[in-house]
Formats: C-alpha cells, structure tokens, sequence
C-alpha cells in the first residue's frame, strides 16, 4: 500500500481521487484528506490523526498512547517524522488501553502488550487510532474520527493515521492487502469477513470494528466460525 508523506498532493488508488495539502496555517493543524469515488459517491472527509473525543474510557486512553508516540501536532506519520513506540510514556499509556481492552474481553492484558509491542510501529499508531474511535457511531459511507464511521471507514481512518492510504471498500482493502494468517499477522491487520472489514488485535480472536448500523465502534471478539471464514491481510 502506499505510504503518504504529508507533501503529497494528489495520488490515485483504485479510482479513488485522494487529495492531501499542507494547510496555510500553523503546523499545528491536521492535514485533510477528501476523499470521493465519482460523482455517484458524496466526497467522504477524513481527519487523520485528529480524533474527536466519544466518551468512552478505552478512547481516551488511546488517544494519550497516541499523544505519547512522539508527534504532538498529530499529522500522519511519515518515514521523516516516525511514531516512537520506544518511548517511556508510550508504553505506560499502551499498557493501560491494554488493561481496559482485556477487561472487556476477559483476556490476560499482558497479552495485548506482547503482541502490540512486537507489531512494528505503523502497526501500533493503527491500532491505537482504531480504538481512539470506540464508541463512536456506525454511519454509512463516513469516515469522520467522533463522529461516524462504517467498517471499511474505521480501518481508512486508522491505517491513515499511520501514513497509508486504502481504498474506501471492504474487499478492495483485503484484495490489495499482503495475505496474512493467524501465524504472520500483525496486531493492525486488516480481518475481512464476507461484506465487512474489521481490524485484528494481535490476540486469539480480538477485533475492533464499526459493526453496524445502531451500534458504535466496539472491541469484541470473533467467533470460532466467523473467524475461519475471514481473510486476513496486512495493508502496510
């Protein structure tokens, strides 16, 4: 996948017009990705690495693990300015949005702290964007950090943040994603079920994803028979 440096100013993916500027203001401010598939398609507004508060314990602590990663002005990471996962205060934070994810789901949070922490650091900010987002909103074709996500949304915001862009389309996602399985994925892959593209956590069956609509971005996990029946693949 291709990996967005923050002076870029167009690139083309799977017909999809991707759009980035550098705003006029201080650096401080996010770049903007507008995104519209033909004039069929309303354009689609994505923030990346600029995440609206949704209330929920488990977003705030990742976004302070995101805060953590070395850039405070919150762009998209690039090769130049590279997330620090290295960091002392990242993986205290990492650690507690470990502890509040295995709660949820009865899993040894140590074990989220090893897989995240062998992940590389694309695969890390990913994540951590991911469940920024929890509890926020299912929305239809939106991809607004606080405000509305659909699945394949979610993981083009969150894999965004880390510097990438995916095509706005579940299987288009998996299609051009690197195969990966159980044994040589990382915690950030993309886990693609029949009409619906989730992210894996790196544990047993643990996934985030805007599920549907009526519900909210959540951390859950698969079962056994859905799980089989995913594809799973590493967009970096």
């Amino acid at each position: 996948m291709k990996r967005v440096s923050i002076a870029a100013v167009v690139c083309a993916l799977s017909g999809v017009a991707v759009s980035l500027a550098v705003p006029q203001a201080a650096a401080a401010e996010p770049i903007r990705v507008v995104v519209g598939a033909s004039t069929a398609t309303p354009p689609l507004a994505i923030w990346p690495g600029t995440a609206a508060p949704t209330g929920d314990r488990l977003a705030e602590l990742a976004e302070r693990a995101l805060d953590a990663l070395g850039h405070p002005e919150r762009l998209v990471w690039t090769p130049e300015v590279p997330a620090d996962v290295n960091s002392s205060e990242y993986r205290v934070a990492r650690e507690a949005v470990a502890d509040e994810v295995g709660a949820r789901l009865g899993i040894d949070p140590a074990r989220f702290v090893a897989a995240w922490t062998i992940a590389d650091a694309d695969h890390q900010v990913a994540v951590m964007a991911a469940l920024s987002q929890v509890g926020t909103p299912y929305k239809r074709r939106m991809s607004v950090p606080g405000v509305g996500f659909d699945c394949s949304g979610l993981t083009t915001y969150a894999w965004g943040t880390a510097g990438f862009v995916l095509p706005r389309n579940s299987t288009a996602q998996i299609n051009v994603a690197e195969p990966r399985d159980v044994f040589t994925a990382q915690a950030g892959d993309l886990v693609r079920y029949p009409g619906h593209v989730m992210m894996w956590l790196g544990v047993d069956r643990a996934i985030v994803h805007s599920p549907n609509t009526g519900r909210r971005v959540e951390v859950v996990s698969l079962n056994e028979r859905r799980f089989v029946r995913s594809r799973m693949g590493d967009p970096s």
